[in-house]
């Protein structure tokens, strides 16, 4: 439900991020060095240092 959703309801609170593991994760770049789950709060990974 929150993909159909105006980001700016999901940025006030409207319907956020569950805390438990939803087990289904989809990653998305936070802000360089963590990526993080769209659905829940407990999905984050730290992303892997670029070669260079």
């Amino acid at each position: 439900m929150r993909r159909h959703l105006p980001w700016f309801l999901v940025d006030r609170g409207f319907l956020g991020k569950g805390p438990r593991d939803c087990g289904a994760h989809e990653w998305f770049n936070h802000d360089g060095r963590v990526a993080r789950c769209y659905h829940c709060t407990a999905g984050e990974r730290v992303l892997p240092a670029r070669a260079g």
